[in-house]
């Protein structure tokens, strides 16, 4: 049996290319669609019932990708690309690599066999050839929570440096001086922008980042070390006032390690956090955070993926603004 492959094959196209001359959509020069139909012809290809339906119908599968379904951020992000990418006529489809690079490869690979329409991604590590490889089956991409300097048209920012900066210099302003900070890999620059982003805010006030007050390198989601790593540091006789999260799963861990020590927040400890999901309102006392516009977010990649479907044309991804959310997690130290 022919197949959409054996076309794209033969008329020297990419498998999304004929797909887009079968159904219709997107642009493509007169003289490729009729290439493509005239291959179509020759080969006696017949698309599948379910696939034509998918291509012509109101609906296409967009990939997403992301590397747990157990971080509470994830899970937002993921309900705010559902609900965007239905107003588009889009379906998700979800795929959890479990932060496992090999699983990722693997996922993409098949992604590619599907003919899928477009790909978002939090990749897992700063590896990333195989998710350029995608250009050449003419996929568009889009990475969420990920910078690379070689492929940064494709990458949605946030101005993660400046919103970690405001977070730290509020915290200051309430008077604290001896502020520690907990990061998750620089191996992803979204945690070395908002390390840098605490550092400045310290700095132009005058005041260190303490070696001994710092962790990195933490996984919030790994209940086997990073408890321990929390826990030790806030047993440091000189611990600190403050602490800035890298995001607000690294900030709950440090809610926890407080109830096992019997400390209180913000009376004996004041957190900061980073993403402002569902929880971060409902822990007590309320999360102060940064408010990332998820929806915002969504929109945006959805827009960039089903622009490109629809012109030909790769629009430029913007950087996204955070902003400040204060609640009750952090203590003015200037009324003691």
């Amino acid at each position: 049996m022919v197949t959409i492959k054996d076309v794209a094959k033969k008329c020297g196209y990419s498998v999304c290319t004929v797909s887009r001359a079968l159904s219709g959509k997107g642009y493509l020069k007169e003289e490729t669609k009729q290439k493509i139909l005239e291959t179509v012809a020759e080969l006696g290809y017949r698309p599948n019932t379910l696939a034509v339906n998918l291509k012509t119908g109101r609906r296409q599968a967009l990939a997403l990708v992301l590397p747990s379904l157990t971080n509470i951020y994830y899970t937002k992000l993921e309900q705010y690309l559902e609900s965007c990418a239905s107003e588009k006529g889009y379906i998700i489809y979800l795929n959890n690599t479990e932060y496992s690079l090999e699983k990722e490869k693997q996922i993409l690979e098949n992604l590619i066999g599907m003919d899928i329409a477009g790909v978002i991604i939090t990749p897992v590590t700063s590896q990333h050839d195989h998710i350029m490889n995608l250009a050449k089956y003419d996929i568009p991409y889009v990475y969420l929570n990920r910078s690379y300097e070689d492929d940064m048209e494709h990458c949605l920012r946030l101005d993660n440096k400046k919103a970690a900066y405001e977070a730290v210099s509020y915290m200051i302003k309430l008077g604290h001086k001896n502020i520690g900070g907990i990061f998750q890999s620089f191996d992803n620059l979204t945690y070395r922008e908002r390390y840098d982003g605490m550092a400045q805010a310290l700095r132009e006030h005058g005041l260190d980042c303490r070696p001994g007050h710092m962790l990195f390198d933490v996984n919030p989601e790994d209940m086997g070390t990073t408890p321990g790593r929390i826990l030790q540091l806030l047993q440091k006789p000189d611990r600190p006032e403050g602490i800035f999260a890298c995001n607000d799963m690294t900030a709950f861990n440090i809610y926890r390690a407080c109830y096992i020590l019997g400390l209180r927040i913000p009376d004996h400890l004041s957190v900061f956090g980073y993403d402002d999901c569902i929880m971060a309102n409902f822990v007590t006392p309320p999360l102060s955070t940064v408010s990332v516009p998820v929806r915002k977010l969504a929109g945006t990649a959805i827009d960039f993926i089903h622009g490109y479907l629809e012109s030909g044309v790769r629009a430029e991804l913007p950087i996204l603004k955070a902003s400040l959310i204060i609640r009750n997690s952090v203590r003015n130290l200037n009324l003691d």
